[in-house]
């Protein structure tokens, strides 16, 4: 389902948030600041600050959708990854450098479009929970004529 050269996006540095819903049905979310999509293609691990984790955590054990948004700053391509809640656990201090790696891509990204690394200095990168969303659908997002319309 995310295939190699979508997986390459996904890494490359972008802005990416987390949607879930609560048992009331109500929406949720958080920032996600690295994933990491498994050889399978069929499941990535979205990596979300430990302080931000526990507004969307409880909400996947309990109803399990998830949607996790990627955008580009430099050029607003953009994708939806939708998917099931698959697993949860703390990230290691071994993925940490992957983790880091990937938001300082992001913040220079942002510095691209005018938006100093000072700008979200205070936001928190670590500790943080490898959230494992199995795949079901994924969507362009990118504005335009096919927005909306399922990739792969």
């Amino acid at each position: 389902m995310l295939d190699a050269q979508l997986a390459l996006f996904l890494a490359e540095g972008l802005g990416m948030h987390i949607g879930t819903r609560t048992k009331q049905l109500q929406p949720n979310g958080a920032r996600v600041t690295a994933v990491r999509v498994e050889d399978d293609g069929m499941h990535l691990w979205a990596y979300v600050p430990q302080a931000a984790a526990s507004r969307v955590v409880p909400d996947l054990q309990a109803t399990g959708p998830a949607a996790v948004v990627f955008a580009r700053p430099t050029d607003d391509r953009a994708c939806q990854v939708k998917g099931v809640f698959a697993g949860v656990r703390v990230a290691t201090t071994d993925e940490q450098p992957f983790v880091i790696a990937q938001w300082e891509r992001f913040l220079a990204n942002l510095e691209k479009i005018g938006i100093p690394r000072d700008a979200l200095a205070g936001w928190s990168v670590w500790p943080s929970m490898a959230i494992r969303i199995r795949v079901t659908a994924v969507f362009d997002q990118t504005p335009g004529p096919g927005a909306g319309a399922p990739i792969g």
